[in-house]
């Protein structure tokens, strides 16, 4: 009987072993594809970064994906380099995949709507500019380039919205648009922003052209419009222009 236990209880101690060998082997050849992974993508980083080698790149972020599927980054960093070499259908699958695999990840959806944009995709793009926009996402260009689409498919109302909001969050070509394509549809309030930021800008254009009278003609327009320094770029602005042959200070 004890023969038979002992015999049991080396079994028993064997398979243990062995299935302890096969789970450290796993973890360590897991381990090994991770650390193969983590090199080629900075590998292709360098390759982008130093040399401009997006097709180079691509091997190195395909084959980081292949030691480990799940590397959100060598797809992000494909999907840039297959944009940047205009094949849009790869970037854009690339992209689809980082959603599988982290559907919160707001950045991804700003790119999507890019990729969607150049594909034609008018209302897919629209959709993960929202997205993007919900997670405050490049908010400037974001709602710009909405407002693009919407604009695109005969939505102005919405389109001018968009725009005002990308003003609001310092687009300064979405301002343009604004005066362009939305004077009849925006507020008296959002106008005298509008022109203040128009007379800022003149107001440091003459500042530097040396035409002071002119620059500080424009800054007493601005303030008369409710122009106030409220953050450091004003005041840097105030100091600009503020000078002793400004005769309006």
């Amino acid at each position: 009987m004890k023969k038979i236990r002992s015999i049991i209880l080396l079994l028993i101690t064997t398979y243990l072993l062995s299935f302890q060998s096969e789970i450290f082997g796993k973890f360590s050849k897991d381990l090994n594809n991770l650390n193969r992974s983590i090199e080629s993508l900075n590998e292709g980083h360098k390759k982008v970064d130093f040399y401009d080698d997006h097709k180079g790149a691509i091997e190195n972020f395909t084959e980081a994906i292949k030691q480990n599927p799940k590397n959100i980054y060598a797809f992000f960093s494909r999907a840039y380099s297959r944009n940047m070499i205009q094949d849009i259908p790869g970037a854009w699958d690339d992209l689809n995949i980082v959603l599988e695999i982290d559907p919160s990840l707001g950045v991804a959806y700003y790119n999507r709507a890019i990729i969607n944009a150049k594909l034609g995709h008018k209302f897919s793009s629209i959709r993960d500019y929202s997205k993007a926009i919900n997670k405050n996402i490049e908010l400037k260009h974001a709602y710009a380039g909405r407002g693009i689409l919407k604009s695109n498919i005969g939505d102005i109302k919405g389109a001018c919205n968009d725009w005002q909001k990308a003003s609001e969050n310092n687009n300064d070509i979405a301002t343009s648009w604004v005066q362009k394509y939305c004077v009849p549809n925006i507020s008296k309030e959002f106008q005298d922003k509008v022109n203040t930021k128009v007379f800022i800008a003149n107001a440091r254009r003459k500042y530097f052209a040396g035409e002071i009278k002119e620059a500080c003609n424009y800054y007493e327009q601005a303030k008369m419009n409710g122009y106030k320094a409220n953050n450091f770029r004003d005041k840097l602005k105030l100091m600009i222009i503020t000078n002793p042959m400004c005769f309006v200070f």
